[in-house]
């Protein structure tokens, strides 16, 4: 119980009482990194509360990746279909070795029907998954995959501008931080090279060439 409310902030103004019912219900769940918690079109079986490590949640065809959110240590996760219905609409799977407490769909139910204040949590869970999902919405319409990929460069040389880096991750996971295909990251890259932006300084490792121009790439 104390480990819930230390670490999730959606859970610090529970009440004791109904912090217990669910602490008393919840089952620890371990997930070594890249395992998926739950597929797209499972059956909603409960909550799954972040208390340690990193989950990517996207939706995936043969051809594309949407990254729809990540969650930290304090993040639920299965919100939408568990308290609205449905099956989950996306995958989920573990970034890093993740723990999560994992609520049960029956248990969830039990407290929705006799606990007002889960009631208002649930509601308040809603709304901050929906505003969370318009957040992601615009971020996605008001720039393009060129400019994410130049913020994320610039977030990643940091202060030493004048040092090789290395992009941190495999192109296909950044592909898949960023909401799109490899492809479209290696052009993106040598559209940021081309530009004069970055330049290459060996294998998969760059340095900034031109800060004004890639700051500029990254606002775009």
């Amino acid at each position: 119980m104390d480990e819930l409310r230390l670490k999730v902030p959606a859970l610090e103004r529970v009440p004791d009482a109904t912090l217990r019912r669910v602490a008393a219900h919840a089952e620890e769940r371990r997930y070594a990194k890249e395992t998926t918690l739950y597929r797209a079109g499972d059956p909603a079986d409960g909550l799954y509360i972040v208390l340690a490590g990193r989950v990517r949640v996207s939706r995936e065809s043969a051809t594309h990746v949407e990254l729809l959110h990540t969650e930290d240590a304090g993040g639920v996760l299965g919100e939408i279909p568990v308290f609205g219905g449905g099956p989950f609409p996306a995958t989920a799977v573990a970034q890093t070795s993740t723990r999560c407490a994992h609520l049960p769909l029956a248990a969830v139910e039990r407290l929705l029907a006799d606990d007002p204040v889960f009631v208002r949590f649930a509601l308040a869970r809603l709304a901050e998954r929906s505003r969370a999902l318009l957040r992601r919405i615009d971020e996605l319409t008001a720039t393009t995959i060129t400019a994410r990929v130049a913020a994320y460069v610039l977030a990643r040389a940091g202060d030493g501008l004048d040092a090789p880096f290395a992009l941190g991750m495999s192109q296909e996971a950044l592909a898949r931080e960023l909401g799109t295909a490899r492809e479209v990251i290696v052009r993106s890259l040598r559209a940021l090279v081309d530009a004069g932006a970055i330049a290459r300084s060996g294998r998969s490792r760059f340095v900034v060439a031109n800060v004004a121009v890639l700051r500029a790439m990254a606002t775009r």
